[in-house]
């Protein structure tokens, strides 16, 4: 079974998620590029409130917090797990940094894996 893939951009993100803040008309001009971007990679982008309806379902998903560990002890969504992602890893991650990122995917191949971290790239 594949997994469920969410990627999100935290700039807006991370500090809004559960504040009732809401895309709607009030969405960044670059929120229509990410989509189409999000979706040619076969990735789709989401919410706050989608990531909140999310937490509060009881449903089984992880969320994973790619920024640099100062970063994500500076704040980030509550139960989200962190493993720093380097830029060289998007095209060769080396085999003990991709048995670790396995490890902290699990083996649950059914759930909803959403993935942030501080820019769209």
């Amino acid at each position: 079974m594949k997994k469920n893939i969410i990627l999100i951009c935290v700039t807006f993100l991370l500090v809004v998620v559960g504040s009732g803040i809401s895309l709607g008309s009030d969405s960044p001009v670059w929120w229509p590029q990410a989509l189409t971007e999000a979706e040619k990679a076969g990735y789709a982008l989401t919410t706050p409130e989608d990531i909140q309806a999310l937490q509060d379902s009881g449903q089984d998903h992880l969320i994973l917090d790619v920024r640099p560990d100062y970063e994500y002890g500076s704040g980030h969504i509550p139960s989200a797990e962190n493993f720093e992602i380097h830029l060289g890893d998007r095209l060769d991650m080396k085999p003990d940094r991709k048995e670790a990122f396995n490890q902290v995917l699990g083996a649950e191949q059914n759930r909803t894996i959403v993935i942030y971290c501080r820019s769209f790239r």
